[in-house]
């Protein structure tokens, strides 16, 4: 059964950011083809007359029975929806096939500087969102995109709430103005790691990237990668075959056995 909760390596799982199924699905083959473990489907790119579930079954198909993690966010082709159509779109996926769904921290309650809603009726609508993803077989993935750097106990504070909101997979995003915040981000992983039995998706965007390398090899629980950089590709995550390179000859928890 595919998952993202367990895995003997963290999972290279390359990001698909296109407006069509068919060019979803190219991205996909050539992705699979390169060696990717998973398959992101960023489902706030494809053109709304393609979000049907006959549509997402189609592209979900060719990931070749892979994990499948899908994001429905505000922006790009979902410009203008509400968060009630984003979260309709989720489960829409989950109904498709899809496995993990990315529910932003934020949803029904829109908080930029963290990206985590704190009003009650926000967080109880989050969690009964979660209790139905995981009613129906799926897994939730909670993620925060903070707007600015941060410390190491803002990032603690982050994590432990989405773990109470139920998350099985806890993203945080930060930006980095130095690569001397690196040692900073490296504390909050371990921070996290040793107060959490959630898995961990911890990327750092700007001076600090270097962590969507290494980061695994301190037990973030995968690398969000892309098959090539197009226009509409995140320029921050890597290209797949040379992360892949990296995976395979990092030694992460005893692999590979050197």
């Amino acid at each position: 059964m595919a998952t993202f909760l367990k895995y003997e390596k963290p999972l290279l799982t390359a990001m698909i950011q296109c407006s069509t199924p068919d060019e979803c699905i190219a991205k996909i083959k050539a992705s699979l083809k390169d060696g990717a473990d998973a398959l992101g489907i960023q489902l706030c790119r494809l053109k709304k007359e393609f979000r049907t579930l006959e549509e997402l079954k189609r592209i979900f198909e060719a990931c070749e029975g892979r994990p499948i993690y899908v994001t429905s966010y505000r922006h790009a082709e979902s410009e203008g929806y509400t968060d009630d159509d984003c979260a309709n779109l989720l489960l829409l996926a989950l109904d498709a096939g899809a496995t993990l769904l990315d529910v932003i921290g934020d949803m029904f309650g829109p908080a930029p500087y963290y990206q985590l809603s704190d009003s009650e009726d926000a967080v109880n609508r989050q969690k009964e969102l979660i209790e139905e993803i995981h009613k129906r077989g799926g897994e939730v993935l909670i993620s925060s995109h903070v707007s600015k750097s941060i410390s190491v106990e803002e990032c603690v504070m982050i994590a432990k709430a989405q773990a109470e909101r139920g998350a099985d997979v806890i993203k945080i995003v930060c930006p980095s103005e130095s690569e001397k915040e690196i040692p900073k981000y490296i504390s909050a992983i371990q921070e996290i790691l040793d107060i959490t039995d959630k898995k961990l998706l911890f990327l750092v965007s700007g001076s600090g990237d270097l962590l969507r390398y290494i980061g695994p090899s301190l037990g973030v629980c995968m690398y969000l990668c892309v098959e090539s950089h197009g226009p509409m590709d995140t320029a921050a995550q890597p290209v797949l075959k040379k992360l892949k390179q990296v995976r395979d000859n990092i030694k992460i928890n005893g692999y590979p056995k050197i």
